[in-house]
């Protein structure tokens, strides 16, 4: 009842390359709030010094 190397059969491949392009957007937003925040954080309060 055990399964041998050679009884296996692989149903789907999916390679990494293959979902990167899922994940390229996500990671681009995500980078762009990251560089706002950033430098938002930098900038002194304009409401303080008024």
């Amino acid at each position: 009842m055990t399964a041998s190397a050679q009884e296996v059969v692989i149903l789907a491949d999916h390679p990494i390359w293959l979902a990167v392009p899922a994940f390229a957007p996500a990671l681009i937003i995500a980078g762009v709030i990251v560089y706002i925040a950033a430098r938002n954080r930098r900038r002194p309060d304009q409401e303080k010094e008024q």
